[in-house]
């Protein structure tokens, strides 16, 4: 059985859903707004750690259509005063002429905000090496935790082309 690592924001409380859809062979590692600083030294040093002695085969970007955080960057509310918060805020503006013309700017926001994770992960010396060596996948998925929902999908495939 393959063992999975889910990276998501605490506030969509999605471990239940997750490890019931997923199987109990589940990790998880949190942070507010799925935004995963691995410049710090000792939280990239912890991930790989957790990779390699959990053996992790495939590792899951999660972002929430109703988390309480992306929506309120698409309304421009400023409900957390959170480096979190202004780093959304910051690739929303950057963004914005593309989410606006989507039907679901939280979708589009999370979207765009997996890619960017993941171009983060390959970029990391030491994190990029241990998911090639170890053949580690990297999926996105949005989900609607309160419905039971979710869409899985590859991410790691638009980096592949470039």
């Amino acid at each position: 059985m393959s063992k999975k690592l889910f990276l998501l924001c605490p506030l969509i409380h999605g471990e239940v859903y997750l490890r019931n859809r997923f199987g109990n062979e589940s990790f998880f590692m949190t942070a507010l707004g799925s935004v995963f600083d691995f410049h710090n030294k000792a939280y990239a040093d912890s991930l790989i750690h957790l990779l390699l002695q959990e053996d992790i085969t495939e590792i899951f970007h999660v972002h929430d259509i109703n988390s309480p955080l992306l929506r309120s960057i698409v309304n421009e509310e400023v409900t957390y005063n959170s480096i979190s918060h202004q780093f959304l805020s910051e690739l929303y503006k950057e963004n914005y002429c593309d989410i606006i013309q989507e039907p679901n700017k939280v979708a589009s926001l999370a979207l765009i905000h997996m890619k960017h994770q993941v171009n983060l992960f390959l970029r990391h010396p030491r994190l990029s090496a241990i998911i090639i060596e170890n053949k580690i996948s990297i999926q996105g998925l949005l989900s609607q935790i309160d419905k039971r929902k979710s869409i899985q999908f590859d991410i790691q495939m638009d980096f592949q082309q470039l």
